[in-house]
């Protein structure tokens, strides 16, 4: 059975069709002054995959990307917001910097863990100790030339070229080019690197191949400008930056994006750097994401509630278990699904559940509404394991709803019973009898208009005229019987209600109130799951409760 299963995959598809997307792309990457670009659409529209499958059609084009999606924003002030921008942009170049070839950044002050070049290694240590030879050789020749004097025949003889004083010539020039060398590197290190800042001689301090007023801000603006400006590709993608809320990153991304094609432009190629942001389509609350962006691609979803039935039929019945779902059930639970990993994903553990838990007792739409709570709210679902959270606190406070709602009904049938009494007990037969006594009644309380009369008439009129009223009209409709068997089904409710699961017990009446419950842990504290109650999918959960 397993080697028949269709698993889906929750990553990109880099194989979608993208006909009038290209166009649009392609004309950005037309125009030189289109530089910062938004790749607009809502959670899990397809906006990677639209970019990737256009990556994969037009392979000369090179991209960076870089993705935030794991950072965890936390705001309480105004400080805590600006320290979070400031370790954004720290995260944004951090990625940048892992994605660059230290090679294309020789002058970049941060820090880059590379491979070792093994053959370096060897030229280093060969030219060091060529340089400590010839030292050697030069600042000791006489001692050479006396040792060189206790060796004989063939040896000695070789030996003897050494004594020559163009030997100590040829060393001394082998030691001033290597020397030369050594110098070289040493300054071009110290201009890349600065890795020597100051030097005391003296007792004095002299800064080194350093600016006098150049500012800690524009040492950092100029790395960033630096390592953009080498990025060599035609674009950086910047992914989920929308989830932070912070406007005020995408001003200073178009700030470095200006700096940098403004240093690009003075090169011979003119090279232009785009700026790709994949975005939600309500990340600017007004009009300005036109004055921001150059450019704006809108993704149309790929996955809605008009069409997300169909593709959670796709997907089960490749698999075989559509059958096992109630179509209705599941049509109803589509309405809310709109985001194409989620639905995969539910497919996928369902798939999962039922090959290892298959057995004749399982309610399968159960198993599907239980592995949808589990994806939408995990964190609850862990908590139901533990005996807490939201769900666990709405099916353990069932007896309180149980009481409130039998409250309600024994109300009904008081009302009832009321009713069909008053039917009983009505002596007359026709509206207009009462209403012949309903107006005698009120021409004695106008008569005496401030007298206890005319208050008897008002709570009359009030209370027992439309009992009276209403008891004559069943009686003329024969509908005591009617009243008696409605009596009996608010009876019988009641009854059921002791043993009915906590769906029967929720109605269009006592919803709001059923799911706004809370709970107190056992030092006092009340949880009030505001973080469930807010969730869009919120009423996703509520229908899965109340059906399921």
């Amino acid at each position: 059975m397993a080697s028949d299963l269709h698993f889906e995959k929750l990553t990109l598809n880099d194989n979608v069709n993208i006909d009038v997307y290209e166009e649009a792309l392609n004309f950005v990457f037309s125009s030189s002054d289109i530089r910062n670009i938004a790749i607009s659409g809502a959670y899990g529209a397809g906006k990677s995959s639209v970019l990737a499958s256009y990556k994969k059609k037009h392979s000369e084009k090179s991209f960076i990307h870089i993705s935030l999606a794991h950072f965890e924003e936390e705001q309480s002030s105004d400080n805590s917001d600006k320290q979070t921008e400031s370790v954004l942009e720290g995260k944004i170049l951090n990625q940048l910097i892992h994605q660059l070839s230290p090679n294309d950044i020789p002058q970049t002050n941060f820090k880059i863990k590379k491979n070792i070049d093994k053959n370096q290694i060897k030229t280093i240590t060969a030219i060091t100790v060529l340089a400590f030879l010839c030292s050697l050789f030069i600042f000791k020749h006489d001692v050479w030339c006396t040792f060189v004097d206790r060796f004989a025949g063939w040896f000695g003889n070789a030996l003897s070229v050494t004594k020559s004083p163009y030997a100590l010539l040829l060393a001394g020039i082998v030691l001033i080019i290597l020397s030369t060398v050594f110098i070289y590197n040493i300054i071009k290190m110290q201009k890349l690197k600065k890795f020597l800042k100051r030097i005391t001689f003296q007792g004095n301090e002299i800064e080194i191949f350093e600016n006098d007023d150049e500012s800690f801000f524009d040492k950092y603006l100029n790395e960033v400008l630096y390592l953009f400006e080498n990025s060599n590709v035609d674009a950086i993608v910047f992914e989920d930056m929308d989830r932070f809320e912070m406007n005020r990153i995408f001003e200073r991304l178009r700030e470095v994006n200006t700096l940098v094609n403004g240093q690009l432009e003075k090169r011979e190629d003119k090279k232009v750097l785009r700026f790709l942001y994949l975005l939600r389509d309500d990340v600017f609350i007004s009009k300005d994401r036109t004055k921001f962006f150059d450019y704006i691609v809108p993704i149309v979803p790929v996955l809605d509630a008009t069409n997300s039935y169909d593709q959670f039929v796709l997907h089960l019945k490749k698999n075989n278990v559509y059958s096992k779902l109630d179509g209705k059930f599941l049509q109803g639970l589509s309405l809310y699904v709109d985001d194409m990993r989620l639905l995969k994903n539910i497919c996928n553990e369902f798939l999962i559940y039922y090959n290892r838990i298959n057995t004749t007792e399982l309610d399968y739409n159960k198993m599907f509404a239980l592995i949808t709570y589990k994806n939408l709210f995990p964190r609850d679902y862990s908590d139901l394991q533990l005996g807490k959270g939201f769900v666990f606190s709405l099916f353990s406070q069932k007896s309180s709803f149980v009481e409130e709602e039998e409250t309600v009904l024994k109300k009904l049938i008081q009302a009832k019973n009321e009713e069909i009494d008053y039917c009983k007990n009505e002596e007359l037969e026709k509206i207009e009898e009462l209403n012949i006594i309903q107006s005698d009644k009120q021409s004695k309380a106008n008569r005496y208009y401030y007298s206890s009369e005319k208050e008897e008439y008002d709570k009359w009129y009030k209370y027992e005229y439309p009992k009276r009223k209403q008891a004559i009209e069943n009686k003329t409709a024969n509908k005591i019987e009617t009243l008696k068997q409605e009596l009996d089904e608010l009876n019988t409710r009641i009854i059921k209600l002791q043993t009915c699961q906590l769906k029967d017990i929720i109605t269009r009446d006592n919803i709001d109130n059923v799911f706004k419950i809370k709970s107190k842990n056992e030092i006092g504290e009340i949880k009030d799951y505001n973080e469930i109650k807010g969730s869009d999918y919120f009423p996703l959960l509520k229908y899965l409760i109340r059906n399921r």
